[in-house]
């Protein structure tokens, strides 16, 4: 099984080497890379891509809370593990949606009961991407019910009173408008024009055409537009997902 990897922050040597160490020894985590303060830490899960952050609060040049929340703007699934001196920030920690808040001093068995809360968090998160791969439209015309699975769906155009579903190498015509369908489509799916709706995970690039963008997709000739208002809300939603 592909271990999961770590980014560890902690300005302390001492603290760092216990942590490493205690997390050596456990078969289901990677310590990737570490770092000494919070603007090293933003650095690095935008190059490492970890699955977690176990950071230190009190750290110099930016504080491990503060740098959590703009690392969560650039990946917000991202599980994040807070260790500290104090217990004064747990309220605040939690709010950040922290697996755990650990006051120092490190004991190997309360670190290892939180390293277990994020195993279980991500197999959870894994188990709903499946579900969610497996869900499918049901479209019903000229009396034929079409069950489309989503990940087969590039994105959704309105033409005039009606939307045309573009697949590999066929479209489907439905009466549906865009608003019903943007309702009954998964978190895959994003409003980037008032003319159409994408599947991000489809989206190969995106190009700028004057005041407006285009998505183009892999194995799909046709491209969407994206409104230039919702452009960077899609970007950081291809980002995070």
């Amino acid at each position: 099984m592909e271990r999961i990897k770590i980014i560890v922050a902690e300005d302390h040597p001492d603290s760092l080497e216990i942590i490493e160490a205690f997390i050596e020894r456990h078969p289901s985590f990677d310590v990737i890379a570490t770092c000494t303060d919070g603007e090293e830490l933003i650095h690095q899960v935008t190059i490492y891509d970890p699955k977690l952050i176990i950071a230190d609060i009190n750290m110099p040049k930016l504080n491990g809370m503060e740098a959590v929340k703009k690392c969560k703007k650039v990946k917000p699934d991202i599980k994040v593990i807070f260790i500290t001196g104090y217990d004064e920030f747990a309220v605040e920690a939690f709010a950040e949606s922290a697996v755990d808040y650990i006051v120092k001093p490190i004991d190997s068995a309360r670190l290892y009961q939180a390293l277990e809360k994020v195993k279980s968090s991500l197999a959870y998160q894994t188990n709903e991407k499946n579900y969610q791969g497996t869900k499918k439209l049901k479209i019903k015309t000229n009396g034929v019910l079409h069950l489309i699975p989503m990940d087969d769906i590039y994105f959704v155009e309105k033409q005039g009173k009606k939307c045309i579903i573009h697949l590999s190498g066929r479209t489907i015509e439905t009466n549906e408008n865009l608003t019903e369908l943007s309702k009954r489509l998964d978190s895959n799916f994003f409003v980037a024009h008032r003319s159409n709706i994408v599947n991000i995970n489809k989206i190969s690039s995106i190009v700028q055409d004057y005041e407006t963008f285009l998505a183009y997709f892999d194995g799909l000739e046709k491209a969407a537009h994206v409104s230039k208002l919702k452009i960077k809300e899609l970007e950081e939603k291809i980002s995070g997902n």
